[in-house]
């Protein structure tokens, strides 16, 4: 593009962009972004679920498609919370074994924050001496200075010895006790074996909700979390376990006693709790539940997804890469013969002297099916040919990314090994467990939208601002160099005015950004060929028209420079033959 010219459309271009200050409207919190049977979901109630991530993610969801993105998870949950209440799953036996002990601990953390905020306290006594045994972390300052400081050191050890001393209270308040010696003789490797002993007392107390026996213990141990049975590997394990399986529930009777049920934040707690756990329940009835983990159906996803659990097949080549065909042909006439002759010499000699690949002979090992060579990286043609040609064999000519003319032959083909089902048993039920799971969800979801007749409304959450305010942020993302941001405010400007005045100039700008800053020429000439067919003639044709035979090469500079050149001669024999002019 000639300077005179590509600057003269520079200027035309961004004539149209003019500078304004934005004050982008915000969407009202009541507005209805999302419908369905029995309830609906407003941009209130997106803008709270944005509030709950945490911060440095948050920008993430203020695009128009991470806004959308969180709208269909908000969706998503929604519908399997109608589906939840519609099962009634709280009459699911897993529900309430596993949201026991989620419930209760909220109500120990409330109590445990409250007593400590109130009752515990610092002796200046304890404050001096740690200040004095510490002295060299609090060098240059005064013990009043440094006083908080010393609070906060003591805090963790001072909380610890303090709930300490309340859960030995309420356990002589409910008379607790752990039976040591059955505790002991808990089989933990063979579970359903303590049944023989299920009215054996594990733990004992005034109150029925402390009592444990053997049985109930080893009835309710298949509901545990897999986390904590990992942890109960001995007896002196489970021994600390219901050290804490009691604390817990000495501290929630405590906790219920003084009406903690009536507290806002931990009805609000345990209201989002049950919700998660009807959510979770749901989610297991229809997703997981039905998915086979038998031998069976185990040993048949293995088989229909054999590839997954066995080594990747690959292929040793040896290239040969010349600088022209005609040269490629010659010699792959030569290899050829020299290959039946098995002159492995030979070859090697001819790939030192005229191959661009000489490097251990051109060998290559471990070229997997997966569009890539070693040594050059990324190359779809170079990697079909060398699965495509076969063993002992030599490939056709073809030009590799690196403009080099190649051949290859294939000197080992080595197949894929599957690994025996008995062995990965643990792998197959993962991986079946993670595909499967992914496929029912995404069949469930769709699923539910029909039968809760599920409409999102996401142009709802879009701020339109005007036509000025999109090409001022078009400007300031192109100043910024975020070129794809720019073409992002373009195209609204095109969605939201068709006017053949704003999105005419938008269509120009959108070229003009693929052609001289993203180099994407096919882009670039499609925006150009909208200018031209899809508006009016305006005063941007003859740019338009301009760039599209810059882009493919149909200009002559040459031309163009020779008349200007002939222009200035002729002038300069005009000013010699008429010295006055």
């Amino acid at each position: 593009m000639t300077g005179t010219k590509k600057k003269q459309i520079i200027v035309m271009a961004f004539f149209y962009l003019i500078a304004l200050n934005i004050f982008a409207g915000s969407i009202p919190a009541e507005t209805v972004i999302a419908e369905f049977d029995g309830g609906s979901i407003s941009m209130g109630d997106l803008d709270a679920r944005i509030e709950m991530i945490p911060p440095i993610y948050q920008p993430k969801y203020a695009t128009p498609e991470g806004k959308e993105s969180l709208l269909n998870d908000l969706c998503t949950e929604e519908l399997f919370f109608q589906e939840a209440l519609a099962r009634n799953v709280k009459q699911d036996e897993r529900y309430f074994s596993s949201i026991d002990n989620q419930v209760k601990s909220v109500y120990f953390n409330e109590y445990k924050k409250e007593v400590i905020d109130e009752e515990l306290t610092y002796i200046d006594a304890e404050k001096k001496a740690y200040f004095n045994e510490n002295n060299t972390l609090f060098a240059g300052r005064t013990y009043e200075e440094s006083e908080k400081e010393i609070e906060q050191r003591l805090q963790p050890q001072k909380e610890k010895e303090f709930m300490a001393g309340i859960k030995a209270e309420l356990f002589a308040k409910y008379e607790v006790k752990l039976n040591d010696d059955v505790i002991a003789s808990f089989n933990l490797t063979a579970i359903d074996s303590n049944m023989v002993n299920a009215d054996q007392i594990l733990v004992t107390g005034n109150n029925p909700d402390i009592e444990l026996t053997v049985g109930e213990f080893a009835t309710n141990y298949a509901t545990l979390p897999d986390q904590n049975k990992a942890a109960i590997r001995t007896n002196e394990d489970l021994n600390k376990y219901l050290q804490n399986w009691t604390e817990l529930e000495v501290f929630f009777l405590k906790a219920v006693e003084l009406g903690y049920e009536n507290y806002p934040t931990v009805k609000s707690t345990i209201s989002q709790i049950h919700r998660n756990m009807m959510l979770r329940t749901v989610y297991n009835q229809l997703v997981v539940d039905p998915i086979d983990i038998s031998d069976k159906g185990m040993r048949k996803y293995y088989k229909e997804n054999i590839a997954e659990f066995s080594t990747n097949p690959y292929r040793k080549i040896q290239t040969f890469g010349f600088e022209n065909e005609d040269v490629a042909k010659t010699k792959q006439k030569e290899v050829k013969k020299l290959i039946k002759k098995k002159d492995d010499a030979a070859i090697s000699a001819l790939i030192a002297e005229s191959s661009v690949y000489t490097a251990k002979d051109g060998v290559l090992d471990h070229v997997y099916h997966n569009g890539i060579i070693p040594g050059i990286g990324k190359d779809e043609v170079y990697n079909e040919m060398v699965w495509s040609t076969k063993p002992n064999k030599l490939s056709k000519i073809f030009k590799n990314s690196k403009d080099v003319y190649a051949f290859i032959r294939i000197l080992e083909d080595v197949k894929a090994v599957a690994s025996p089902f008995d062995s990965i048993t643990v792998k197959v039920k993962s991986q079946m467990m993670k595909d499967l799971s992914k496929k029912n969800f995404e069949d469930i979801t769709i699923q539910l939208e029909k039968k809760y007749n599920l409409k999102k409304y996401p142009e709802r959450m879009i701020v339109i601002l005007t036509s000025e305010e999109y090409f001022n942020k078009a400007e300031n993302a192109q100043k910024r160099r975020k070129f794809n941001d720019a073409i992002f405010y373009y195209d609204q400007v095109i969605k939201n005015y068709p006017n053949n005045v704003d999105d005419y100039k938008a269509t120009f700008m959108k070229g003009f950004l693929y052609a001289e800053e993203l180099k994407e020429k096919e882009k670039a000439l499609a925006c150009f060929n909208d200018v031209l067919t899809k508006f009016p003639e305006g005063e941007l044709h003859e740019s338009a028209k301009f760039m599209i035979d810059e882009l493919e090469g149909k200009s002559n500079l040459l031309d163009s420079f020779e008349s200007e050149s002939s222009s200035e001669r002729t002038e300069d024999m005009n000013k010699t033959e008429n010295p006055e002019k």
